[in-house]
Parts: structure tokens; sequence; C-alpha cells
């Protein structure tokens, strides 16, 4: 547990420090990953005009997932439950979930165990911070309340991101 605080803590001043949002989005993914002691991690964009969930960063995948693989934004898969309800979304054994429509690279992977939350916004969600184990694995509170700070300090430095944008596209409007 203190292990897991520290890395929210050390993340979260980076964070604030970093103007690149990629840069943000990529460390969180294997901060996330180091800091649960998973293989795998990612971070999920909500893209509205397709209604779905993009891997924009991750962690431990191979080529071809970041950047790529989208999934529903609805309770067909984990990420999109966690979008959907806004509550975490903890599968700790996939084999046995059946209510999922998973893409083919959780099986090419060996995930089993997943836990998501959602990244708040502040007109919507951004999207959903996803851990995933190749190991059955039993979350707890602890793991839950972990992967929610970093998804609270990657909700923060998007919407500072896309402040960041708006200002620079106005000081430049102004300038011309």
């Amino acid at each position: 547990v203190l292990r897991q605080q520290a890395a929210v803590a050390g993340f979260g001043s980076f964070a604030l420090r970093q103007n690149d949002l990629m840069k943000v989005l990529n460390g969180a993914a294997k901060v996330c990953a180091e800091g649960l002691d998973v293989p795998f991690s990612k971070v999920c964009r909500y893209r509205p005009d397709k209604n779905d969930l993009l891997i924009e960063a991750g962690y431990g995948w191979r080529e071809g997932v970041v950047g790529h693989v989208v999934s529903r934004a609805d309770e067909s898969s984990p990420q999109g439950r966690a979008f959907i309800t806004g509550e975490p979304s903890i599968s700790n054994d996939l084999r046995k979930d059946n209510n999922f429509v998973l893409p083919p690279f959780y099986a090419e992977h060996g995930v089993i165990s997943t836990i998501d939350v959602l990244i708040k916004g502040e007109a919507q969600p951004y999207g959903v911070l996803e851990i995933d184990n190749n190991q059955q694995h039993d979350y707890d509170q602890y793991d839950i309340n972990c992967l929610t700070g970093f998804a609270n300090v990657l909700a923060e430095a998007a919407a500072t991101s896309e402040r960041t944008s708006i200002l620079r596209a106005t000081i430049e409007e102004k300038d011309r």
C-alpha cells in the first residue's frame, strides 16, 4: 500500500510539471503497471464521434495495440462498463466472466484479470485507465484507490492540456 501511495504521489508531481499530455499518459501507464505489479496497463480515450474508447497510451503491449485498438463505449467491455457506470469495473477472472465481448488482443497477451476506473473530465469523461494481469488476481479496495488516484491526476492533466490548447489558440488568433 505504501509503495502504491508513493507511486501516485511521485507521478502527480511529474504530471504537474509536464506539458506534453502523451508523456503524462504513457508515464501513467508505466507507473501504474509497476506500482500495481502487473505486466500491462492502458489509457483509453473516449471519442464521442465514434462512441468508442481508443487505446491512446499503454505499457507492456505488443506493437499494433496502442493507438489502434478500440472498444465500444458500452457495457460489452470492462473499460466500457467503467465508462458508462462511472464506477470501477473489476474482473478478477475474465475466463469466467461471459458478460464481455473482448478484442482478440486480450487473449493474445494472456490477460485474465483487470481493473478499470473512469478518468473524469470537465464536460464529459476523458476515458478510462485500466490495468491488466496475465495471472488471476483478487483485487482489493487499495488497488482500486491507487488506480483512482492515478485517474484523478490524469483527469487534471487532460483538463490542463485542453485549457492550454484553448489559451494558445486564443493568443494566436489575437496575434493575427
